[in-house]
């Protein structure tokens, strides 16, 4: 017999690359290893003898979280696989990483016998990680895992009911030291700073990150305000009795530190991330006027209220602070927006206190029933609530608890009527990393005109279904266009350095029958592709303009290039502006690699310049940009793409690419807009990086315009 068919031959083949090449234990019912390949042996350096007999406990590193082992130990005893990673050590303590996929075990009687457990290394996959999320200079862990350590922990403190406190400690006259010395011993001071507080804080279960180029921050879980402040000067004395000289100090002959603390007990205050970061800032600054070198641990009721990323009715993070969370996802994570169809109706009806109780009642709902510390609840309006889920082990519960739960229970029982009051969610469903937001939106507005209870946005549609989805958001374009239901909302575009309205910007939205308004996100590329195209510009410009009339405001509007393309659009435009007037007018022409005759555009600018118009150039950064054709045009503003600026938290790639730009803008006499502003932390950041104007969520949402006091 040819020995290739040789089965058993083949067999004792495979065994043989799989022991030379696969790293895979075999253990018994109890977890003891009964065997082990040789590749194993060798990436771990122990002898078989060591190992056999042994609990896989002898591969794990210390830092390991238990609740791992709990997690994999309660799926194997339900008999499924169970796939995770774990930081082990080898036997010269040298640490490595490994994604295991861990299997019960049967006989031929189909009785389980144990376990085995396939390992594949990626070592070099998490030390890259690691590298991500640690400061290169001081090695402590660096601004993006603070922020998603806060979350969490904060998450984790709310559950639990304890005290949560955040210490910022800044480094005094750093800067003045730095630009006499030069940053290579400014390095070497931070270098010996951060050195001291971690011998300060050794053997102590707190977390330290380096947040700035001169900012450290401490967080701490359950301790009381005396314990804190404590702490707080025992770091002041710590980092002075370094003695790192520093003759730009007018408190010390040394570097000393000055530090805003803040300790909130979660259930008393029901605070986010950027509100406990936002009041422990608050304090620094105090601790810097106060003459440095110094702690405030203070915390007041009118700071509170004045807080810009809670929502202030349901006590909830808002969507600013959802937008942010979203930014700092490095996985695929599940988002759900929930839509309470009725409030309108009802807030006509019962007027605005009663619909404030019932959206507390159904805060209260829903925060019984998102018990997880992993998952975060948000209010983006009166009308909308999202959940953000980001382990993936997660999403098939909240897919049933949309289902069976949430969507089911749809009623709020008013005292005062003695009757039940229908109110019911719609949810939009999307799973992803990129467009999460966007893609959640969308299929929840297609749910409430389609009157299902939800939708869940699919990537991998068919032909046919895709078609069908363009032809019903197509008819209810149509309709929408035929009965004059296109409707601007307004945004306010703010000055950076005063906060001072600069102008609005008008943005198309669809008011439906039953009062819902949908986004342009949901119907503006079927508009593109028919032939109607023009008369949606057309009506969304002439409303405008009636506004435009009305109020003593300045106005944006977007126009696409195929508006500009079009004779009988642009002889449109020219009409208006012969009767209305184009000062206080600013047109925002789309970014595209769709703009093939610059000479076209530069027309078209030319035309509108001479009615008194403005001119940006919208998205800026999100096509072919480039300053040639910047200088080409004779523009007015830059209004820099939102994707970009979403990432300067975080990126400072970006925020190198930027300062060039603005370099550019500003010698060409160009203002900028940073648009996606959504919170305090990204608004000093714009700020900082000197951009000129601002527009997002941070200074006002899109809302029609008598709720910014204008006439219609």
């Amino acid at each position: 017999m040819n020995i290739i068919n040789n089965k058993k031959f083949l067999l004792s083949q495979k065994d043989k690359i799989i022991d030379k090449y696969v790293y895979i234990t075999t253990s018994d019912l109890a977890g003891k290893i009964i065997d082990i390949s040789t590749a194993y042996l060798e990436l771990t350096g122990y002898k078989r003898e060591e190992i056999i007999g042994q609990n896989h406990s002898i591969f794990r590193n210390q830092d390991l979280d238990k609740s791992v082992i709990q997690d994999l130990w309660k799926t194997l005893h339900k008999n499924e696989i169970w796939t995770g990673e774990f930081k082990n050590n080898k036997v010269t303590g040298e640490e490595y990483w490994v994604k295991a996929f861990i299997e019960p075990l049967y006989d031929d009687q189909d009785i389980k016998i144990g376990y085995t457990a396939v390992n594949e290394d990626i070592t070099s996959k998490k030390k890259l990680e690691e590298l991500s999320i640690k400061d290169p200079l001081t090695l402590l862990s660096n601004r993006r895992y603070f922020d998603t350590f806060f979350k969490r922990e904060l998450n984790r403190t709310n559950w639990k009911k304890e005290y949560f406190a955040l210490l910022l400690l800044s480094v005094d006259y750093y800067e003045d030291y730095k630009d006499t010395h030069g940053r290579l011993l400014a390095d070497k001071a931070i270098l010996q700073i951060a050195d001291g507080l971690k011998i300060c804080l050794e053997n102590k279960i707190y977390e330290i990150f380096k947040v700035t180029e001169l900012e450290f921050a401490i967080i701490l879980i359950d301790y009381d305000d005396s314990y804190i402040e404590n702490l707080s000067k025992k770091l002041l004395n710590c980092v002075e009795s370094l003695k790192i000289i520093n003759e730009k100090s007018q408190v010390s002959d040394f570097f000393t530190l000055s530090i805003g603390a803040v300790n909130i007990h979660t259930q008393d205050k029901n605070l986010y991330c950027n509100d406990i970061y936002n009041l422990a800032d608050s304090n620094l600054s105090k601790a810097k006027k106060n003459g440095r070198n110094s702690v405030v641990l203070d915390m007041h009721d009118d700071e509170i209220t004045n807080l810009k990323n809670m929502d202030h009715v349901t006590k909830l993070p808002n969507r600013n602070t959802l937008v942010h969370d979203i930014n700092l996802l490095d996985e695929e994570a599940m988002l759900i927006i929930l839509h309470i169809r009725q409030v309108n109706m009802l807030k006509n009806l019962y007027g605005f206190d009663f619909t404030v109780s019932m959206i507390s009642n159904k805060t209260q709902q829903l925060q019984n029933i998102i018990r997880d510390a992993e998952v975060s609840l948000y209010s983006l309006n009166l009308k909308e609530f999202a959940i953000l889920i980001p382990n993936p082990l997660l999403f098939e519960k909240y897919l049933l608890l949309i289902q069976h739960s949430i969507l089911m229970d749809n009623t709020y029982h008013v005292n005062t009527l003695n009757e039940d009051i229908s109110a019911d969610f719609t949810a939009g469903i999307a799973y992803g990393l990129s467009n999460l937001f966007n893609h959640a939106d969308l299929v929840l507005q297609e749910a409430i005109l389609s009157k299902i209870q939800y939708k869940v946005y699919k990537n991998n549609q068919s032909s046919l279904q895709l078609e069908e989805e363009t032809l019903k958001r197509l008819m209810i374009y149509k309709r929408a266009l035929n009965e004059g239901n296109i409707t601007p909302y307004l945004q306010p575009i703010v000055d950076t350095k005063t906060a001072k309205i600069l102008k609005y910007e008008a943005l198309a939205r669809i008011e439906t029958d039953d009062g819902e308004v949908i986004s342009p996100y949901y119907f503006l590329d079927s508009a593109k592709e028919d032939k109607s195209f023009e008369y949606f510009s057309r009506q969304m410009m002439q409303k405008v303009f009636n506004i435009f009339e009305k109020n003593s405001i300045d106005i944006s509007m977007n126009l696409t290039y195929e508006n500009i393309t079009s004779t009988s659009m642009v002889e449109y435009i020219r009409n208006r502006l012969e009767k209305y007037g184009g000062k206080g007018m600013t047109f925002e022409i789309l970014e595209s690699e769709d703009i093939a005759d610059y000479d076209l555009l530069k027309e078209f600018i030319t035309m509108v310049k001479s009615y008194g118009c403005q001119v940006s150039i919208d998205d800026f950064g999100s096509g072919y940009s480039n300053f040639a054709h910047i200088l080409q045009l004779k523009i007015d503003y830059i209004k820099i793409d939102g994707s970009i600026i979403q990432k300067l938290t975080y990126d400072e790639n970006i925020q190198h690419m930027l300062k060039g730009m603005l370099s550019y803008a500003k010698s060409a006499n160009i203002k900028t807009i940073a648009e996606f502003v959504s919170s305090k932390e990204l608004n000093d950041i714009v700020h900082e990086l000197g951009i000129d104007y601002i527009q997002g969520y941070y200074y006002g949402e899109p809302k029609p315009p008598h709720e910014y006091g204008l006439l219609e």
